[in-house]
């Protein structure tokens, strides 16, 4: 074999190496410029969607809610319209005094259980956050969860160090935190919450809905909201929820935040 030609395919073939090399960061690049286009487009959006010309309070009230979802956002991987509802959601929750602590059933780094808790230092019924997680990734889904889901198996996986962090950046006090580590059908029977005002669900598989509903819908004042992070992107958590609600019977209004964020108040009776 001519030695001068097997030089030159070694080169083409590293060439066409480092081609390939060059387009997948590329295209890495061009995903994270999308993310974050798409994470300032929605904070302006959502920012002015909150604000109201006869109500030049409303534009501090706005620039508050933002800032506070800006602040814990290297803390999360929900996005902007989830934030905004939670924020929202325990803004109304402190303003109509309804009784109860917050609980956050997949908590990853802290961010959205942060927003929830910043309420806990605002007035209004004393309150407590509650974190549930095992902080080693996700569990092993069922065949109930899908086709994909195998492969997001240990995917979400916390770090105690940055809830601490996000926490601290809050300005949260350390009496206000139940953190809770474990998986959830080990660590649940463990606690009692005789009232809760929020129930945030961020548990992807059917089997952890299903457990996180089972524990804590009873514990959920009359008024108070049920969060479900998953119900629009995995089918596991929309069919507990809707197995859950058909098996109580429950006259609830599913709305619907963005693709895959949605809550339900608990009715009254």
């Amino acid at each position: 074999m001519d030695t001068s030609a097997a030089g030159k395919t070694d080169i083409f073939k590293m060439a066409q190496k480092v081609r390939g090399q060059i387009r997948y960061q590329a295209s890495l690049l061009a995903a994270w410029a999308e993310l974050q286009s798409l994470y300032y487009r929605n904070l302006i959006e959502y920012y002015f969607r909150n604000v109201n010309l006869m109500q030049p309070k409303s534009f501090v009230q706005s620039f508050r809610m933002m800032r506070t979802v800006h602040r814990v956002r290297p803390y999360t991987a929900v996005f902007v319209p989830r934030l905004v509802a939670l924020y929202r959601l325990s803004e109304e929750v402190n303003r109509l005094a309804l009784p109860g602590d917050f609980v956050e059933c997949g908590v990853y780094n802290g961010g959205s259980a942060a927003i929830m808790a910043s309420f806990c230092e605002k007035g209004g019924p004393k309150r407590n956050i509650w974190l549930f997680d095992s902080f080693e990734g996700l569990p092993e889904p069922t065949e109930k969860d899908g086709d994909r889901a195998p492969a997001y198996e240990g995917w979400c996986h916390g770090d105690l160090a940055k809830v601490t962090r996000v926490f601290q950046e809050m300005r949260i006090s350390d009496d206000r935190i139940r953190l809770v580590t474990g998986w959830f059908q080990d660590t649940f029977p463990t606690v009692e919450i005789p009232r809760i005002v929020i129930l945030h669900i961020d548990a992807d598989w059917y089997e952890s809905v299903k457990l996180c509903l089972e524990k804590f819908y009873d514990s959920v004042q009359p008024g108070g909201y049920i969060v479900l992070d998953d119900y629009g992107a995995w089918e596991g958590c929309r069919m507990a929820t809707d197995e859950f609600i058909a098996a109580r019977a429950l006259d609830v209004k599913l709305i619907q935040v963005d693709y895959t964020g949605f809550y339900f108040q608990k009715p009254e009776k």
